[in-house]
């Protein structure tokens, strides 16, 4: 199986691609605008890396996310040879967050870390340009499928709501989530 995942271009890119954010979820649709190949290629692709154990899924509104299984017992063969040999990638995201305006902080939980349940997706935390936000939400619907929940704080509040281990902070922080920007660390 490893020979011909490793082998397959198309196998071999989504693993690669997975690589870039291995905490995070990518929608069929997302994987395949972003490495170009045909929709029906990259969900069969999906679905034989999930059913070998490679990748994991989840569901939220009739959606299908997968993650990187980062429990898969060959993993660190495939990351050592896809970030020798593999394409390179970056993950868009990120970035595209950071220019939403003055951040301070801004976390990932919810659908982008496979746990669809949870109340929010994004929490940014600053001055956020809000028709930046906008143009931002209506793009990630388009790559993820479906709308995203959001939550803006201002820096007090994020600070007062963490500092009293506020349940929609601990939601947030209690389960795994990913984090683009803190410049509000606390303090040990």
């Amino acid at each position: 199986m490893l020979e011909e995942i490793l082998n397959s271009k198309s196998d071999s890119a989504i693993l690669s691609f997975f690589l870039v954010a291995p905490e995070r979820s990518f929608s069929a649709l997302e994987i395949s605008k972003r490495l170009k190949l045909p929709y029906f290629r990259t969900t069969y692709i999906l679905n034989k890396l999930a059913q070998h154990g490679q990748l994991s899924s989840f569901t939220k509104k009739d959606k299908k996310y997968y993650l990187i299984n980062t429990k898969y017992k060959l993993l660190p063969e495939i990351k050592t040879f896809l970030l020798k040999n593999g394409p390179r990638y970056s993950d868009e995201l990120f970035g595209a967050i950071k220019r939403l305006g003055e951040i301070k902080a801004a976390f990932l939980s919810g659908i982008f870390t496979g746990y669809a349940n949870l109340p929010v997706d994004i929490l940014l935390v600053g001055r956020i340009n809000l028709k930046k936000l906008d143009l931002f939400l209506k793009s990630a619907k388009k790559m993820m499928g479906q709308d995203l929940n959001y939550s803006i704080m201002t820096p007090a509040e994020f600070i007062q709501r963490r500092d009293t281990f506020d349940k929609f902070i601990r939601d947030i922080f209690d389960y795994r989530h990913l984090v683009v920007v803190d410049e509000l660390k606390k303090k040990s």
